[in-house]
């Protein structure tokens, strides 16, 4: 199966994401994009690790304190690993408004923890992007005085890359070894 949406994988997910589950992409918005997570060798079974805060009232991940949230998948088979899913990096907010210190990224690392949701730790993966912002209609906004388009960090981009990644929605779901489906992540990033 090929990609469902109009629109494409934001670039740095679009070597790991495949299409091919007919299940899981029924029920599409016109704005939105969407595709199963799939490591470079095919695998499709992840223990995920997070920096956030999982608030069990809600069932999300949230923010914690003043660290960005960040996803990760591993594959159980050969711990590749990929990044699903960074606050700080990903989407409108990251590419036009939001600025991190470096040091308080880095230090995201050493709190990585393991998710673990009913028992179970290992998932399949979805994530799905909206994209509400019409690039094509507002494009001249975007474009600095000599006609680029330049991020916050000072990063030169097409607006090809702009389209694909300047999405202002971010979920994601995953699917334990029992079938049951849970929404895991849930951002409005303009």
């Amino acid at each position: 199966m090929k990609n469902p949406s109009t629109y494409l994988a934001p670039t740095y997910l679009s070597d790991v994401v495949t299409y091919d589950e007919p299940a899981y992409f029924q029920e599409m918005i016109d704005i939105e994009w969407r595709g199963q997570i799939q490591s470079t060798t095919g695998g499709r079974k992840f223990k995920l690790y997070y920096c956030g805060t999982y608030d069990e009232d809600i069932e999300l991940l949230l923010d914690q304190d003043d660290f960005p949230v960040v996803v990760y998948a591993e594959d159980c088979q050969t711990k590749e690993r990929i990044l699903l899913f960074d606050y700080a990096k990903h989407g409108y907010d990251a590419l036009f408004c939001d600025e991190y210190e470096e040091e308080l990224l880095k230090q995201r690392e050493g709190e990585l923890q393991q998710l673990h949701l009913g028992g179970e730790t290992e998932f399949e993966i979805l994530v799905y992007a909206y994209y509400g912002i019409d690039y094509d209609e507002e494009m001249e906004e975007f474009l600095n005085e000599k006609g680029q388009i330049e991020l916050i960090s000072g990063e030169i981009i097409s607006p090809e890359d702009l389209k694909r990644n300047g999405f202002d929605f971010f979920g994601m779901d995953v699917i334990d070894t029992k079938g049951n489906r849970q929404t895991l992540v849930e951002f409005e990033l303009a």
